[in-house]
């Protein structure tokens, strides 16, 4: 449900019975632009040409397409080639790149980093299908690869199958104890599993892995807010923003835990800087939208940011 706020015309602030608020509350978190979870970023796990790979395989022209009908279908003259699929995938042109891994790993049927790569491009093109294939494949030929378990997981939680996801994110942590990266998805899970204290362990162990993960702290302010429990949203949210401050949706995330607190004017700044990076991000156009125009209660105290942040990282030495 859409919620819209009513304003007063004489002087642009809120009017509301307070027998309403608690209600209101729940209403407005429900009805907030969330971006919570999109640590959808498998370019960092990109591979290299695979070492030993064999002679590439020469595709029929007629054979290949792609799935768009506004761009020229794709041509291929002579073999596949490693460089050139993952080209068009460092190139954002993922339906060409899944087309070209397919052949690629299809003629190399031994070699897990081809569908390892056709997992990410049909994954990043939105064939969830097709990339739970490939990365099951690439686990059937190497089931330590960490990375095959870490995406595959992300393709389970966007199915809505965290049971799943949660048996490759455990083969990940046990392979892998250095990274905070698989923590940080067994949150997730847990968080679509409804187990939301076992979700905020699972962060908080991911951000005293690596007190840089600037998306486990993003995800655990989201978990605050959703639990309204705004006030402690802001930490977190505040230190991801001061690592990393080119990221829409911490600004925008930050400004709902702020705009709950009731400091409209600060969560203002941040929609705009959140838009500021990104013109186009429909989330914090909304929540800009709905909070521009309110009044700012004077008895509400601006918070310190930085004093938040630094508060934040103290708690990170005690977890």
């Amino acid at each position: 449900m859409s919620y819209q706020f009513e304003l007063d015309k004489s002087n642009r602030s809120l009017r509301f019975p307070v027998i309403l608020m608690a209600a209101i509350v729940c209403t407005v978190i429900a009805a907030y632009a969330f971006a919570a979870c999109g640590d959808r970023s498998p370019d960092q796990a990109r591979a290299g040409e695979p070492v030993g790979s064999k002679p590439s395989t020469t595709v029929p022209v007629s054979n290949v397409s792609t799935a768009s009908t506004e761009k020229p279908a794709l041509v291929i003259n002579g073999p596949v080639t490693f460089e050139m699929a993952d080209s068009a995938y460092r190139e954002h042109r993922y339906d060409d790149a899944t087309v070209l891994f397919k052949t690629y790993a299809d003629g190399r049927s031994t070699n897990p980093w081809g569908f390892y790569m056709l997992g990410l491009s049909a994954w990043k093109s939105g064939d969830r299908v097709q990339a739970e294939g490939a990365f099951v494949h690439a686990l059937t030929l190497d089931s330590t690869h960490v990375k095959s378990h870490l995406n595959l997981s992300r393709v389970l939680l966007e199915s809505g199958q965290p049971d799943s996801a949660l048996v490759h994110i455990e083969a990940a942590i046990a392979l892998d104890s250095t990274s905070s990266e698989p923590l940080r998805l067994q949150g997730r899970a847990f968080e679509a599993q409804g187990k939301t204290d076992d979700a905020i362990v699972a962060y908080q162990r991911a951000i005293v892995k690596n007190d840089s993960d600037t998306w486990a702290m993003n995800n655990l302010g989201a978990l605050y807010i959703r639990l309204e429990r705004f006030e402690d949203a802001i930490g977190p949210l505040a230190h991801a923003n001061e690592i990393e401050d080119k990221v829409a949706t911490f600004h925008n995330n930050l400004g709902m835990a702020l705009e709950l607190t009731g400091r409209y004017e600060q969560s203002v700044e941040q929609y705009r800087a959140a838009l500021a990076i990104e013109g186009t991000y429909g989330k914090a156009v909304s929540n800009l939208q709905r909070v521009e125009l309110v009044k700012q209660d004077p008895s509400i105290t601006p918070v310190d940011l930085k004093e938040r942040s630094k508060q934040f990282q103290e708690q990170i030495a005690k977890w």
